[in-house]
């Protein structure tokens, strides 16, 4: 299996080629920070007690209506690699960015738990688009030499918006209620079409290092052992911890910290996302990329073993663990399958381990919300949560051998 970081040979430097594609990555990280990933994951946690309280929303409720858009998206993705490759990065991300806004405006005025549940749901089927595939693929063609640090500060637009974001809301759900936050986070969607019009390129271009067709290529990707398990590792860590970002908030309030407290702790939540993407993209031209994965396990499984022991007190500790944990993964995800698989097959490839991702994700609030229903409190789930981190860290380990080997299907 080729590995297309490795054939980064060209004349041009690292500095060169962001000094072309510096409006690209611009673009792209600003697009998917406003985009489905950047707005919904780290702020739907803050609207949690007043959709309880309005519409009698369950944690089990909440959970289930969370995986239901991630099941939608996810059913979503083959089509928006598609259309990427068909149709381009720009065009596809800016439908994403006015469909995501619909979708919060829809949800603003919900007033069952039905009605909750379908608008998540359809948001995640016309929403999909505004996530990460669109700009990433822009992102990945446009750079060679320094790609892990390009994708990285790509990335760095999803930390950001989980950084500023969360605690603006918390002021607008606290002073005017949680259909005025939903309406915040509709403006600040559609907003998302201006740096995307301007920063991403439409059409993509060929990759030069193969003239295969590019359903061809995907296919063999798709069928290789290397794939498999990068898909497989992705796909547990996200199972094992990604629930407790959306749970991160309603968590704290059970401990009685103040909302405006729990978002400005779940900003920390971003600021750590955005440290640790530079840092991992960084390190990425450099070293390794899958043991940065195996760290990452490490470090969040830590994260919530402090937190399951020493309550809200190590609330800061277990914000930045588990900050570190989303921005390596999210970063890692796009390194791996442009340094190690086809760039004609990228857009698809890496749609279906979003896919996968998100699904896992998704399922991953339920289990935990569930969990917390069942034994009254979060802290059995942060164990589980620890325990399951283990086996994508072995994953990720096995990884780079793996890759070395070529190992077909």
């Amino acid at each position: 299996m080729a590995g297309s970081l490795a054939a980064a040979a060209g004349p041009s430097s690292g500095l060169g080629e962001f000094r072309r594609g510096w409006r690209v990555v611009l673009g792209a990280g600003l697009g998917a920070g406003l985009g489905i990933a950047g707005l919904l994951n780290y702020n739907m946690g803050l609207f949690a007690e007043g959709l309880a309280r309005d519409i009698g929303l369950s944690r089990t409720g909440y959970g289930v209506a969370f995986f239901g858009m991630t099941l939608a998206m996810a059913a979503a993705m083959p089509i928006v690699g598609r259309a990427v490759d068909r149709f381009g990065a720009r065009a596809t991300a800016a439908c994403g960015a006015l469909a995501l806004a619909i979708g919060f405006a829809a949800l603003s005025r919900v007033g069952s738990v039905a009605a909750y549940g379908a608008v998540m749901v359809l948001m995640g089927l016309i929403a999909a688009a505004s996530a990460p595939v669109p700009h990433t693929r822009a992102v990945a063609g446009s750079f060679a030499r320094a790609r892990g640090l390009a994708l990285g500060l790509t990335q760095v637009g999803i930390g950001l918006s989980a950084a500023v974001v969360p605690p603006i809301v918390a002021v607008q759900v606290a002073h005017h209620g949680w259909r005025a936050g939903l309406l915040f986070l509709a403006a600040l969607a559609g907003a998302a079409v201006v740096p995307v019009l301007l920063g991403l390129p439409g059409r993509l271009a060929k990759p030069a290092e193969t003239a295969r067709d590019d359903s061809e290529a995907y296919r063999d990707v798709r069928a290789s052992r290397p794939y498999r398990l990068q898909l497989a590792a992705f796909t547990t860590m996200a199972f094992a911890f990604a629930g407790l970002l959306s749970h991160f908030v309603p968590l704290l309030r059970e401990a009685g910290v103040p909302v405006e407290r729990a978002g400005a702790l779940a900003g920390i939540i971003g600021a750590s996302v955005i440290v640790t993407r530079v840092v991992v993209g960084w390190l990425a031209d450099r070293i390794e990329p899958a043991w940065l994965g195996a760290a990452s396990c490490l470090a969040c499984a830590a994260g919530c073993l402090t937190l399951a022991f020493g309550g809200s007190a190590f609330a800061l500790i277990a914000a930045l663990a588990l900050g570190a944990a989303m921005g390596a993964e999210a970063d890692l995800l796009g390194i791996l399958t442009a340094r190690n698989f086809p760039m004609a097959a990228y857009s698809r490839a890496y749609a279906l381990q979003y896919a996968a991702f998100g699904v896992a994700g998704g399922l991953s609030p339920v289990w935990i919300g569930y969990l917390a229903d069942l034994t009254g409190g979060y802290e059995a789930a942060l164990f589980v949560s620890a325990s399951g981190l283990l086996v994508p860290l072995v994953l990720f380990c096995m990884l780079p051998r793996t890759i070395r080997r070529g190992s077909g299907a």
